[in-house]
């Protein structure tokens, strides 16, 4: 159970406040246990009422600073995806990203810059599903790292690319 005033990463809405914990707001016959979240840096997004033991919608703590100086030197490591049928590239990413590991957000990043390289080759249109991807899995990873280092999130593919030669 997470503590209010944590900041967690809740599904695709990123980084959330807890703001508060207890009965549903809506159902007073609800016996459940409710979070009450409040998106950070998403001024347009509204709070968000999810019970405690929510099995639909993935959430987990904040990654460490130790955590996020291993994914880096973990990063040239990490493999790509393997897309074994090019009609389920969209539903692979939007899963993987679904999952909220920060290594999957890397293997989507990975896997669409692959894919960029060998389609700009070949002189191919480059799909919006992967151009989407790839925004989603960045803006994830970024703001989550931004955040707990103290960084801008613009900030941080330079900071990350600045330390990928010391983790070899």
């Amino acid at each position: 159970m997470f503590c209010i005033g944590e900041y967690i990463v809740y599904g695709t809405n990123g980084i959330c406040r807890v703001e508060s914990i207890g009965p549903s707001p809506y159902d007073k016959t609800d016996s459940r246990t409710f979070y009450l979240l409040i998106p950070v840096k998403n001024p347009m997004s509204s709070t968000i009422y999810t019970p405690v033991d929510n099995d639909r919608v993935p959430m987990r703590r904040l990654m460490t600073e130790g955590e996020i100086a291993a994914l880096i030197a973990a990063m040239p490591e990490i493999e790509p995806l393997s897309v074994p049928v090019e009609k389920q590239r969209r539903e692979l990413y939007r899963a993987t990203i679904g999952t909220l590991k920060p290594e999957g957000y890397v293997q989507v990043i990975k896997t669409v810059h692959q894919r960029r390289k060998t389609l700009s080759a070949a002189r191919k249109h480059f799909p919006v599903t992967d151009l989407e991807s790839e925004r989603l899995a960045k803006h994830m990873l970024y703001s989550e790292c931004a955040h707990v280092l103290g960084l801008d999130e613009g900030e941080m593919e330079r900071y990350i690319i600045e330390r990928l030669p010391m983790a070899e």
